[in-house]
């Protein structure tokens, strides 16, 4: 099995480069517009839904913008990165919400974009857990 990408949903279409790309380093690979037809069979609601597709080394996110918020409480998605803390004061910098939870031997960071979804960013290293 290969995961082939995570889907997420962004309120503001900004967040698409304020956070994914100039945070996390992801870039736009496609950009495409599912019909309120499809939206409807597939996930309940019946309008037209702006998504891109974006990518980082092999980690791939389908990034789907509605204003309406979703409620997230415990689901997040967890990222490696060789300067991790470098990520953290990034999104700190520029305004995100963000915590540190301390471990021995290294940091663990957690972010949010402005549409709260929770990213876990950790040191990429010896498959630190």
């Amino acid at each position: 099995m290969t995961l082939q990408h995570l889907g997420l949903t962004v309120n503001d279409p900004e967040e698409i480069k304020n956070f994914y790309e100039e945070i996390l380093l992801f870039s736009m690979k496609h950009q495409f517009t599912l019909d309120a037809k499809i939206t409807g069979k597939i996930f309940g609601m019946t309008k037209n839904i702006d998504v891109c597709l974006m990518e980082y080394q092999n980690t791939r996110f389908e990034i789907f913008t509605d204003p309406i918020p979703e409620r997230k409480t415990f689901t997040h998605i967890c990222l490696a990165y060789p300067e991790h803390e470098a990520i953290y004061s990034k999104a700190i910098k520029k305004g995100y919400k963000g915590t540190i939870k301390e471990n021995p031997g290294h940091n663990t960071c957690f972010i949010w974009d402005n549409s709260g979804n929770m990213f876990e960013i950790k040191p990429l290293q010896n498959n630190i857990k």
